[in-house]
């Protein structure tokens, strides 16, 4: 069962194209890992995903949701980018917590606001996906009194209250201390290991090698080339993938 179906997706900021018709298809339980260079457009194709960012060509579809790039914004279309949004969850580079809220106050923001839970039922299962990402002692700490990985695991915790179809990645270790990526990449691990569909931009090449099924490798906005991680990392096809792999691997 396809999740995630993207056709033809076209993206420019002022004139620069950084999105060249891309074409992407992510699987049931599939974990699909993107990367590439700085600027190649990756973090942009996520947030086309959600329509954080709209797309100046394509068709997006999420689910039984699907979006044509460029069609007029009414109410029928901004309740499918309700419905997307409701359906992903999304992990950011900053851990965009509230400041003001506790752990478990944070995780608790989205069931009850978006979906109408009842506040002891979103209670309940903050508690347990706070538990799930290794916090059950941390759920009355304020953001301040978290360390940095403790708060990104906060963040997929609240992005998984929500119940998505997908986990969307973006780059969710790059803000973090090395001694704290591990942990918020064990927490990815195990939930790819629960059959979570995930799609992950990411530089850890330890991570994508043991966890991905598949790996896409861009550069300039359009994908260079696109394998399984044995066949990426140890036979490459394209000079562009060699040359990356080359310099990642030397750092």
């Amino acid at each position: 069962m396809t999740v995630v179906q993207l056709e033809n997706i076209k993206k420019s900021f002022a004139g620069n194209e950084v999105l060249k018709g891309i074409d992407l298809s992510v699987n049931k339980s599939e974990v699909v890992v993107i990367m590439g260079p700085s600027g190649s457009g990756k973090s942009t194709l996520l947030r086309c995903i959600t329509y954080l960012e709209e797309p100046n060509e394509g068709i997006i579809r999420v689910g039984q949701r699907s979006l044509i790039a460029g069609e007029k914004l009414n109410k029928g279309r901004k309740s499918i980018i309700s419905e997307i949004r409701k359906n992903t969850g999304f992990v950011f580079q900053q851990f965009n917590l509230f400041p003001h809220k506790t752990a478990i106050e944070n995780v608790m923001e989205g069931p009850i606001v978006i979906k109408k839970m009842q506040r002891e039922k979103a209670r309940k299962l903050a508690e347990s996906l706070l538990e799930k990402v290794g916090l059950g002692e941390r759920t009355h700490h304020y953001p301040s009194q978290l360390s940095g990985g403790q708060q990104q695991r906060v963040a997929i915790a609240r992005a998984l209250s929500m119940e998505p179809m997908v986990m969307l990645y973006d780059e969710p270790t790059s803000a973090l201390d090395p001694e704290l990526v591990r942990e918020v990449l064990l927490v990815m691990k195990e939930l790819a290991q629960e059959g979570m569909t995930m799609v992950v931009v990411t530089h850890e090449m330890g991570f994508a090698r043991e966890v991905a099924d598949r790996i896409i490798f861009m550069d300039g906005g359009v994908i260079v080339e696109e394998g399984t991680p044995e066949q990426i990392f140890n036979s490459p096809r394209e000079e562009r993938t060699k040359r990356f792999l080359s310099k990642s691997e030397a750092i």
